[in-house]
């Protein structure tokens, strides 16, 4: 059997299968194996699903991509120049990327280019850590992904305010997927203010059993709910008639008791890329 030349394969082939590869790969791997291969990682379509490092994961995880920063040019895990490289990666899909999960602490300046060079975002994934430092600034930035159709929330801070934004701005908006959060009334309603919304995702969500109601009430073209390990409501007849008509419905280890839970900093974007997978 003749060795296969890889070298030599079709650069459309190569950006087809390079585009799912992931940042780290993209960046650390497949660039050294052949000139053919770096110019592939190159095409814009390579960089329109961009999901990057969180610097307080990769504290604890010893073989990520910002470790692999760290040690190669040594620099402080304090001092990783985070605004920095989100902007050198965004610049590399040339205003195409389609997809975002955000690292956990960003300047403004650097969401402000973000903002500007994503205008067809689809997907936004945005960490606990980044609402509570930039909730204002990204809810008044949300005006510019008219396009964007799912928000992945590691947090229900600041709601209410991207609720707002995406009802004005943001007409083919779907889809909201939340982990480790507490659904009050004021969050339930600007949930329940999205009537044609198609895909609700919560984990190790509290909710009250009217909030829930509410949301069900409302919200009659639902394709999928989940609302797997959450708390505070009881699962009886009530919501399972409101959600008869939902395709997917997932209710598993959900309970009447407050539970009081460790956050899992990797669940998050876990549960925004098997949503993503489902819906977009």
């Amino acid at each position: 059997m003749a060795q296969r030349d890889w070298e030599n394969l079709n650069i459309d082939c190569l950006v087809e299968v390079f585009k799912w590869v992931g940042m780290e790969s993209l960046l650390l791997s497949i660039p050294l194996v052949c000139k053919s291969w770096y110019k592939a990682t190159l095409d814009p379509k390579c960089w329109q699903i961009l999901v990057f490092p969180d610097i307080r994961c990769s504290e604890k995880l010893p073989r990520t991509m910002t470790m692999h920063f760290v040690h190669s040019y040594s620099l402080s895990w304090h001092h990783f120049p985070n605004a920095s490289f989100a902007k050198f990666v965004v610049s590399r899909g040339q205003r195409s990327a389609t997809s975002l999960v955000l690292p956990g602490t960003c300047s403004y300046q650097a969401l402000e280019y973000i903002s500007d060079e994503c205008p067809d975002l689809k997907f936004l994934g945005l960490s606990l850590d980044l609402l509570y430092h930039n909730g204002p600034v990204i809810a008044n930035l949300i005006s510019k992904w008219k396009n964007l159709q799912v928000l992945s929330i590691g947090h229900c801070y600041m709601l209410n305010e991207m609720f707002a934004q995406l009802r004005l701005h943001c007409k083919n908006f779907v889809g909201l997927i939340c982990c480790y959060s507490w659904i009050g009334h004021e969050e339930a309603f600007a949930i329940a203010s999205m009537p044609k919304i198609k895909y609700l995702s919560f984990r190790k969500v509290h909710f009250h059993q009217n909030n829930l109601l509410m949301i069900l009430q409302s919200c009659r073209e639902l394709e999928l709910l989940d609302l797997s390990d959450c708390s505070g409501f009881d699962y009886g007849n009530e919501i399972r008639k409101l959600a008869s008509h939902i395709k997917t419905f997932r209710c598993e280890r959900s309970s009447s008791s407050e539970e009081e839970d460790d956050y899992h900093y990797y669940a998050e974007e876990e549960q925004a890329r098997l949503v993503y997978r489902k819906i977009m």
